[in-house]
């Protein structure tokens, strides 16, 4: 009999539980405080159908985090109040004291020196996306973060269509 092979999320204690029905959809918690760049994550992110918080700050970010169910960050590094890495050990010291998985955090930011990723990778982050972001990279981290959520191409519509 074939054995089922393992995510990488899965091993890496991210099993997806047994969900209530308020719980089932995938939430992902943005953290940045440019609003254009926000409105562009909005816009790549519709299309993956998933539940979206939005943070304009560090604070804001831990405590959306403190009080919704977030499956997946995208932290954004330099924002004013409390920075990306900030939030990030305060969101780990949250799921230590709950004894939760670690939630994947993905820095979002425009430091694009290897040294940068490093510097993210030691401060907990899971992954690292350089800005601007594109929908292909964030297709290829969910693959490995969320790869239950599923791209759903917006529909085109043809120019001077009417409606019957």
């Amino acid at each position: 009999m074939p054995q089922e092979q393992s995510s990488f999320a899965q091993l890496m204690g991210r099993n997806r539980r047994n969900k209530t029905a308020d719980e089932n959809e995938f939430a992902i918690l943005i953290a940045e405080d440019n609003e254009v760049n926000a409105k562009v994550m909005k816009a790549f992110l519709t299309p993956f159908n998933t539940k979206l918080y939005f943070a304009r700050d560090g604070r804001k970010a831990v405590s959306i985090f403190k009080t919704r169910k977030v499956d997946l960050v995208l932290m954004d590094i330099n924002m004013p109040e409390m920075d990306g890495f900030e939030a990030t050990k305060a969101i780990r010291a949250i799921e230590q004291e709950r004894g939760a998985s670690q939630t994947p955090i993905i820095a979002v930011t425009a430091h694009v020196k290897p040294a940068d990723q490093h510097v993210c990778i030691a401060s907990s982050m899971n992954d690292y996306l350089h800005k601007p972001v594109k929908v292909d990279d964030l297709k290829r981290s969910f693959q490995i973060w969320a790869p239950d959520l599923r791209y759903t191409p917006p529909a085109k519509t043809a120019a001077g269509a009417s409606a019957a």
